[in-house]
């Protein structure tokens, strides 16, 4: 009786369930996918929805042979409803940062968004940040970084129309081509956040943003498209 036991519970640890939905039910089948506008991430245009996450989503439906319904919402909104498994996955620029937790369970990171300073090609990067005032998005996470590093933050609204140094993902630093500098600011660490107990779910989705090529030169380009 305890071997039965012994194997069946190895068993379950080999071979994870899904708590709502079979596996069987999802492939060749219908995946309601929650976005939450974040650019370039997730982007809502007139011929539907764009972006990095999109672009990753509809790969892994395509494997699946799956449909996707896509549903538009606010971040707060959707996770509520993924909850009570009324979607099977939220997108959205989420980040292990973000509160997705108490409602849902985040994948693992599946990239990294690194922030450095940059500054125009016309321009000689600092060999330090003490006193360098540096322009930074207006609503952010990393004046209090770039305090610790000496630099005085600036933040604005309209980061394009500047010609000094800017702080932001280094993604976002080539993509408006400038120079980048080596200091690491901040790290943001991009996750989906999946219906809690979706064991089997989540192994498939976790596998397929593990193996996802190019995420580095597809957020360039959709930056660079903006």
């Amino acid at each position: 009786m305890l071997l039965f036991f012994a194997v069946f519970a190895l068993a379950g640890c080999r071979y994870p369930v899904n708590i709502e939905r079979p596996m069987t039910e999802m492939q060749g089948g219908e995946l309601n996918v929650g976005l939450s506008e974040n650019p370039p991430w997730v982007i809502h245009t007139d011929q539907g929805p764009a972006g990095l996450e999109v672009d990753i989503i509809r790969a892994l439906a395509e494997g699946m042979d799956a449909t996707v319904n896509w549903h538009w919402d606010s971040e707060g909104n959707l996770l509520a409803a993924l909850s009570q498994y009324q979607l099977d996955l939220v997108a959205g620029g989420l980040t292990q940062d973000s509160n997705v937790s108490a409602l849902a369970t985040p994948t693992k990171a599946y990239y990294e968004s690194h922030y450095s300073v940059g500054v125009p090609r016309s321009t000689s990067l600092p060999s330090h940040l003490e006193g360098v005032e540096v322009a930074l998005p207006a609503v952010n996470h990393i004046a209090h970084a770039l305090k610790k590093e000496g630099a005085i933050p600036r933040p604005t609204t309209d980061l394009d129309a500047l010609n000094q140094a800017v702080a932001n993902p280094s993604w976002w630093l080539h993509a408006h081509n400038y120079q980048v500098g080596e200091w690491e600011i901040a790290t943001d660490q991009h996750v989906m956040a999946l219906p809690k107990g979706e064991n089997a779910w989540m192994l498939v989705v976790q596998r397929h943003l593990n193996s996802y090529p190019g995420i580095e030169q597809r957020l360039q380009q959709l930056e660079a498209e903006q």
